[in-house]
């Protein structure tokens, strides 16, 4: 049986209702997702109460000495109007307090200020009282990479163990901020809350019995620092969460001294810890997408077909490093080089590719830039200008280019346009849609990618500590698997290892190098076959 709280439930139409710590506490608010606003009730057995008093003792001998002071790290970065619905007072309000911008996808790890929200502890206890109806979604599509892994069978669970899960996510509950629907990080641990715990529905269906604690972070470091003396986190074997970068370094910290498994699941950047075997990245970075983009183009071109073009741009000339070291064993093998295109001004008018393309049946060029949508035109329109008629040229690019909001779309389906992307959800799939009305008729809401992510993590993770227990690091490289939104493909990563050395280096961290590739083709990005690495 998977013992969870319950936050999200169907609308009620009750009033929130606070009647002190041990009684039910319901909270509502206009959540808006994808332009469509709607109601988002949230009900639970003691929701939302204050953590154990007798938690805030001596500092446990497993905790380090640090977690028991008050650590000088809530600087407060950009201030700004924030808010949220607190359900103890029953009403939102407005403040001005400082606030962190919202850790997206960012290839470069700046040393800049951090703005937490601080505000008092609160825990998400166990309740066994509503699990929910068992969804009728697979747990993992059949077409997973690799059919045999045990992550990707459902229903063959009989272990009688009972194993304990801590959930670290910035619900924001009781932080004077407006409606949840303007609070993109609150936004985000509700979305990806819904998917997770209508994955433990599956799991629980399936035998796999978990003890689930949430708890709020406040997306703050003091709070980060005393929660650790929760006894939900001392006594879990998996942690997930936390959000933001700074927690994310706090509980890393925490995991690799207390030999847990962590799964951060959103951040993208591979410098928040150090020699940690125990922490799991769920995004892939940069390094990853390149190697990606890579992969896919010497699956398809000989090396002498492939032109990577790059600018005197520092986070062009870092993806240009990466895609040398991921080329490297090939070039060692005595392969011919990859072909390079340096862009020395911004005389963007002078590109001129067609000695590299050139006599050639086909070319593919790679171009890691994400920020200059302007570049990325000029840069088509040259490739365009030098193809020549019935010759096939590819152009890979980043996953912002989805997002560009004024290109000329006629040039990436002239272009064949292919881009890196973490998620991609088939809107016409059964499992998809069966998805969508469960999580509609459950929350009232329409799941959005972090919603997939909760929901594909839970299941994986959770079939994996079903099969080999807590030891989940060591048997992340052998369990290849797919979910709904994106795929499993775990990587060890080491630091500056000389190529063929790598297994006797000290591992940094796991790293799940899963990524689609899409290609424009029809005025829409598909996914096309993922390339092995």
């Amino acid at each position: 049986m998977t013992s969870v709280p319950n936050h999200l439930l169907p609308l009620s139409g009750n009033k929130p209702r606070f009647r002190g710590q041990h009684s039910a506490l319901r909270r509502s608010g206009l959540f808006t997702l994808l332009g469509l606003s709607t109601a988002f009730s949230l009900l639970s057995c003691s929701f939302f109460k204050p953590a154990s008093s007798n938690s805030t003792g001596s500092t446990p001998k497993d905790i380090p000495t640090e977690y028991s002071a008050t650590p000088n790290q809530n600087k407060p970065g950009t201030a700004g109007s924030v808010s949220v619905y607190d359900p103890v007072k029953g009403w939102v309000t407005v403040q001005t307090k400082p606030q962190e911008r919202i850790d997206t996808i960012r290839w470069k790890d700046s040393a800049g200020p951090t703005g937490p929200i601080t505000s008092d502890a609160v825990r998400l206890p166990n309740s066994n009282t509503d699990r929910g109806a068992v969804p009728v979604i697979p747990g993992v599509p059949s077409t997973s990479p690799n059919p045999s892994s045990p992550v990707n069978r459902p229903g063959q669970y009989t272990n009688p163990v009972s194993y304990n899960v801590a959930v670290l996510l910035p619900f924001m509950s009781g932080v004077a901020n407006s409606t949840i629907g303007n609070n993109s990080v609150s936004e985000w641990a509700l979305q990806y809350y819904g998917g997770l715990k209508m994955a433990l529905s599956v799991l629980d269906q399936e035998g796999i019995r978990l003890n689930v604690s949430v708890l709020d972070t406040k997306a703050d470091t003091l709070e980060m620092y005393r929660l650790l003396r929760q006894p939900e986190i001392q006594n879990a074997h998996l942690l997930i969460g936390p959000y933001r970068r700074d927690d994310i370094r706090i509980t890393a910290e925490y995991a690799k001294r207390n030999n847990k498994p962590m799964v951060s699941p959103y951040s993208a950047v591979g410098t928040l810890t150090q020699n940690n075997p125990n922490y799991i990245q769920m995004n892939p970075s940069l390094e990853s997408h390149c190697r990606a983009l890579l992969n896919h183009a010497l699956s398809e071109f000989r090396p002498e077909e492939i032109v990577i073009v790059t600018r005197n741009v520092v986070g062009e000339q870092n993806c240009l490093e990466y895609l040398r070291k991921a080329y490297e064993p090939k070039r060692a093998m005595g392969n011919a080089p990859v072909q390079e295109y340096f862009l020395p001004t911004e005389a963007y008018n002078n590109l001129n590719l067609r000695p590299y393309i050139q006599n050639k049946a086909q070319a593919a060029i790679i171009a890691p830039s994400w920020a200059d949508e302007t570049y990325i035109f000029y840069l088509l329109r040259a490739v365009k200008a030098a193809k020549a008629a019935g010759q096939k040229v590819v152009v890979y690019g980043m996953p912002q280019w989805v997002d560009f909001e004024h290109m000329e779309f006629d040039l990436y389906e002239q272009c064949q346009v292919r881009v890196s992307q973490v998620a991609y959800v088939d809107e016409q799939s059964p499992e998809v849609v069966n998805f969508k009305k469960e999580f509609f008729n459950r929350y009232a809401a329409i799941p959005n990618t972090e919603a997939y992510a909760g929901y594909d993590q839970m299941i994986y993770f959770g079939r994996l500590l079903a099969n080999f227990g807590p030891k989940v690091s060591d048997n992340l490289e052998r369990n290849q698997g797919i979910g709904l939104h994106t795929g499993f493909n775990f990587s060890r990563i080491v630091n500056n290892a000389p190529f063929g050395a790598e297994q006797y280096s000290p591992t940094q961290r796991y790293e799940n190098r899963f990524v689609h590739i899409l290609e424009f083709a029809g005025y829409q990005f598909k996914p096309l076959p993922t390339a092995p690495r």
